[in-house]
């Protein structure tokens, strides 16, 4: 699903160990548990990727993917 909507755009190809997304992935997957309350998969993939990037998230597309990644982790 990051791969997807691939939230670096042009800016991926920068990246030689991107593969994916898979480590922040791996890091959503592992912290969403950790977090209560209400859209907590937002909150997670907007930390990692902000952090692991130091990017500016679509807010848009990132609370879309948000209900994906609840919907399959059964987070929601």
């Amino acid at each position: 699903m990051l791969e997807e909507w691939n939230p670096l755009g042009d800016a991926s190809n920068n990246f030689d160990e991107l593969d994916g997304y898979r480590y922040e992935a791996i890091d959503i997957i592992s912290t969403i548990d950790l977090i209560s309350g209400p859209n907590k998969a937002k909150k997670v993939i907007s930390q990692v990727l902000t952090e692991a990037f130091n990017i500016e998230l679509d807010q848009a597309e990132l609370a879309h993917t948000a209900k994906k990644v609840e919907h399959v982790l059964g987070a929601d």
